[in-house]
């Protein structure tokens, strides 16, 4: 133990407990500090020199120095320093600002060699450290942040390091941001809905989300093969067709003038016209929630995306940041619980819905074969293309009709189990590489009810298996798992409260897309907040809070645009009889609509 360890906790535990229990228990890095040429010690660690081997007082000084310039110019804010290696740049930088410091190091290992290594009480008593993002009311305390990294530390630690570095100073822009979003759809498919859900959840986040909604668009699409049967022409006749919707969408950016194009995958927007929307200064999102094995056409989009979002991790994000993306990274689906929800069923409904086991989805090759073997346990299969399906075409209800998602949230409360067997076409069962989490993962979980899920990859951080949700590794088990949960419908019971309490708390679409705008602002806030703003009613209740209007304004979500319509589709959620103020507002209102806006626009 190093001299200075137990002293150093000590002063740790009056400002985190926690951690400073954590730091004890773990071990130091390999690596261990040497003293310098001036004396001080320094640290080389996984190959990384994090002080100057000659002066590290010296140039720790340098760095406060320009770290102290940063803030003022930017002031008033909150240092957020990335690293602290040794806590020699800490230190100056105390010695520097009066004010409070925060300290990015989730590397409990680096925190007991630096606390073994030197006297830091009086650093560890100045700082604030911070091995997570803190949660958003702890964030809201600390006001306007700065993010000081320390280079060598972000060199060693990569990803580890700089991610909750920027999603604390994108969560604090966040704070003073009401973004406009266009979040355009496909034309069908299993994405389609999301668009629905990403729109709400943006709304409930505070900002304007509007759904280009591309449904309309489908029918044209399907009918092009009727115009010849040669593959060549009508591939032309396609393109040509995705053209046409890549304009439209052009157009609807130039109406909406959002701060981001949110795509879903599918959505029809090729290179041109993500140049183009690029052009108008709009940053382009794109959730890629599809395995990129199976619709490989991502490669053509990536480059013209700033922010692309994927439901698969490791080396294909690799693959698609060579691609060209301005940034990728991992985003899972979710579900909404506006949509995916407990319902009770009346006795009519549940006679026609109520099955001991069911599927909903689409007939992929993998289910086919799979679903064999449960036709004697009471086999019910909702949804499209299950045509030749063989025995399994027996168990086929509504005629293969697509099941629409409030059908889905019955079906998924009629059933007692649930399968879902994520798709394949090259496989006859479980998936061996399967990797990412469908969205049927989480909306069963969040409609309360219990389903059997093959295992995957990705499951284990989101859904623990055994705990969170029942599993099985290939078609012979989940026949034996099928009959287990049917004999025993406490453990549904259990595993269905489980998963819906987990996903409540963690995997709604809401958590999606308060992470996907992390991750847009930790690079584009400044280009936001240096946008033109308009005023919100909390801005104008906050100028003129004295007289009626503005007391009225108190009373309304800020983050409203002040504009007549804003502020009356506000008044129209409220209850009971009319203020003066509210009485005149929505007269003007009425006027407008009825004399004035015909000739404005």
């Amino acid at each position: 133990m190093g001299s200075w360890l137990e002293e150093n906790l000590r002063a740790l535990a009056a400002r985190d407990a926690t951690l400073a229990r954590e730091v004890g228990a773990a071990a130091p890095l390999a690596d261990e500090p040497v003293a310098s040429a001036a004396g001080p010690p320094t640290l080389t660690a996984d190959g990384v020199l994090l002080h100057s081997t000659h002066d590290p007082v010296r140039e720790a000084d340098r760095w406060a120095a320009a770290a102290r310039d940063e803030l003022a110019r930017r002031a008033p804010a909150t240092p957020v320093v990335l690293g602290f290696a040794l806590g020699h740049h800490v230190e100056a930088l105390a010695r520097l600002w009066d004010g409070p410091l925060r300290v990015v190091e989730p590397d409990r290992r680096l925190w007991r060699t630096a606390l073994a290594a030197r006297d830091l009480r009086a650093v560890v008593a100045r700082t604030t450290p911070v091995v997570a993002p803190p949660p958003a009311e702890v964030l809201d305390a600390w006001g306007p942040v700065v993010l000081l990294p320390h280079a060598p530390s972000v060199l060693r630690e990569g990803a580890a390091l700089r991610e909750p570095g920027e999603r604390i100073v994108a969560r604090a822009a966040l704070r003073s941001l009401r973004l406009r979003i266009l979040v355009v759809s496909p034309l069908a498919g299993g994405s389609h809905p999301l668009a629905r859900y990403c729109a709400r959840a943006l709304g409930e986040l505070g900002h304007e989300a509007t759904v280009l909604d591309l449904a309309p668009f489908a029918g044209g699409m399907q009918a092009i093969p009727a115009l010849t049967p040669r593959k060549g022409p009508r591939r032309v006749v396609e393109e040509a067709y995705m053209r046409f919707l890549g304009t439209g969408v052009l157009a609807a950016v130039d109406a909406a003038q959002p701060d981001v194009v949110l795509a879903l995958a599918q959505a029809p927007l090729d290179a041109t016209t993500l140049a183009e929307i690029g052009r108008r200064g709009v940053v382009r999102a794109f959730w890629f929630v599809e395995d990129h094995r199976v619709l490989p056409y991502w490669r053509d989009v990536a480059a013209g995306y700033d922010h692309f979002f994927a439901i698969q991790d490791g080396a294909f994000l690799d693959d698609v940041a060579r691609a060209g993306a301005g940034r990728a990274a991992y985003l899972p689906c979710g579900a909404d619980p506006t949509e995916h929800r407990p319902v009770v069923l009346p006795a009519a409904e549940r006679a026609e819905l109520a099955a001991p086991v069911a599927f909903v989805g689409a007939g992929y090759r993998n289910r086919r074969i799979a679903f064999r073997s449960l036709l004697d346990l009471g086999l019910k299969v909702w949804g499209t293309e299950w045509g030749g399906a063989g025995q399994v075409e027996a168990a086929l209800q509504r005629n293969g009709a697509r099941i629409s998602t409030e059908d889905c949230v019955r079906i998924f409360a009629a059933t007692r189990v649930n399968l879902n067997l994520h798709s394949s076409t090259y496989v006859d069962g479980v998936e061996p590489r399967g990797d990412f989490v469908n969205p049927r993962t989480f909306e069963i979980a969040a409609a309360g009810a219990f389903q059997l899920v093959d295992e995957r990859a990705l499951l284990p951080p989101l859904l623990e298996p055994g705990v969170d949700v029942a599993t099985f590794t290939d078609t012979a088990e989940l026949r034996d798992r099928v009959r287990h949960f049917l004999a025993h419908p406490d453990e549904r019971a259990a595993f269905a409260d489980a998963g819906r309490r987990r996903v409540l708390a963690e995997h709604t679409y809401r958590h999606r897309m308060e992470r996907l705008l992390e991750t847009v602002c930790a690079r584009d806030a400044e280009r936001f907040l240096a946008r033109p703003r308009a005023e919100t009613i909390g801005d104008a209740a906050r100028a003129d809070g004295d007289s009626p209007l503005g007391r009225l304004l108190g009373t309304l979500p800020p983050q409203t645009p002040f504009t007549l319509d804003g502020v009356v589709q506000s008044l129209l959620h409220r209850e009971g009889d009319l203020s003066d103020p509210e009485a005149i507002l929505l007269f003007l209102h009425q006027f407008d609509e009825l004399y004035v806006r015909e000739h404005r626009a």
